[in-house]
Order: C-alpha cells, then structure tokens, then sequence
C-alpha cells in the first residue's frame, strides 16, 4: 500500500479520519491512545487506571496506533477492519 503525502491533507481531513478511528478502537484503546498522545500520560499510571500490566498498556497502544495509522493512510478509512 502506498502512503499518503500528509502535507496535502487538510485538518477537517485528519480530524474526520481520527474520528473513524477512535471509532474503530476499543474503549480502553481509545483512552490509551489519547492520554499518551495528547495528555503525556506515563503507562504506569494507565496501567493502575484499567488495571492493567505496562505491557498490556504497551499492546493496547500499539494496536490503536496501527489503526490510526491505516485510517490516515487509507483511501476509504470507514472500510478499515479494525481486527487486522
């Protein structure tokens, strides 16, 4: 799959593309993912929150980062299967 030039992607864009994936995450994903993101939460403190390992947190970021990323990438991001 080619990448996309992503300074040709406009915010409205990227904002609508975060939407579907934050969509497609799990709930835990979801916070996950946004906490380290945006917050500069540390895992550990994640890792209490969910009650959860740091590698678990570790995973669930992981994943959620992977669907972000074929969300921004993707021609069609509402026909990416969160599971792959």
């Amino acid at each position: 799959m080619r990448r996309r030039d992503l300074s040709t992607v406009a915010a409205e864009d990227m904002e609508r593309r975060m939407v579907i994936a934050l969509g497609k995450m799990t709930r835990r994903q979801a916070d996950i993912f946004l906490s380290i993101r945006f917050d500069k939460t540390p895992y550990a403190d994640l890792a209490v929150r969910h009650g959860i390992s740091v590698d678990r947190v570790t995973a669930d970021f992981a994943r959620a980062l992977r669907l972000w990323s074929r969300c921004l990438h993707a021609r069609c991001p509402h026909l990416v299967w969160p599971w792959l």
